[in-house]
């Protein structure tokens, strides 16, 4: 674990991969808020 060496360009790139995963999660909870909500609907 060594993190001395921080550059702009590497802190820059995963932030945005670290947005990308928030948005995947997302996307993946309203993906399943979706499907318990139709599955509920169907009871």
């Amino acid at each position: 674990m060594k993190e001395k060496k921080q550059q702009p360009t590497t802190s820059k790139k995963s932030r945005h991969n670290i947005l990308d995963w928030v948005e995947k999660q997302l996307m993946e909870v309203r993906a399943f808020d979706l499907g318990m909500s139709i599955q509920s609907r169907e009871k």
